[in-house]
């Protein structure tokens, strides 16, 4: 009993992180003034951390996923009900689309450094790639906390 609460509480407190770190970095990006040098410059020291973050968790969610799954099969003296296979696929086309953003989010990093390396006064691709940045962001907080919810009902499945 255990290594299954374990496994289930290193899955949440991944799905938590990722959506966290998300939600966070979009925060804070609001909160700057718009394609201001301040802004620049905390998507140029955050961005980077927060894709490295977010990779571990998304490697680690569906590993800790089917480890519960696996786990709460093996004690479940009944059979899932058929809703449980239709919320579980629910989240997993949920992760497939987070885990697209995130390589989007990762390639909108590279375009904004690549164009923030360039010397000159005007950053309009990188600017525009901050702000692809923090919509992809946004949709992955949003699709995580969606998936956190669902989440919460198959475990009381």
């Amino acid at each position: 009993m255990a290594l299954g609460a374990v496994v289930l509480w290193i899955h949440v407190l991944c799905g938590v992180v990722w959506v966290g770190t998300c939600a966070s970095f979009v925060l804070a990006a609001s909160a700057i003034a718009a394609e201001s040098a301040e802004w620049r410059a905390f998507a140029l020291r955050a961005a980077p951390r927060i894709n490295r973050i977010n990779i571990v968790t998304a490697c680690t969610i569906p590993l800790t996923g089917l480890g519960n799954l696996v786990y709460v099969g093996m004690t479940r003296s009944t059979p899932f009900p058929p809703a449980f296979f239709a919320v579980l696929s629910l989240k997993v086309l949920i992760y497939c689309a987070m885990g697209i953003m995130l390589a989007a989010s990762m390639a909108a990093e590279t375009a904004m450094r690549a164009d923030y390396a360039q010397d000159g006064g005007v950053h309009e691709a990188g600017d525009g790639a901050l702000r692809r940045l923090v919509r992809l962001y946004g949709l992955i907080a949003a699709c995580g906390t969606v998936a956190l919810v669902l989440g919460l009902w198959l475990a009381g499945t």
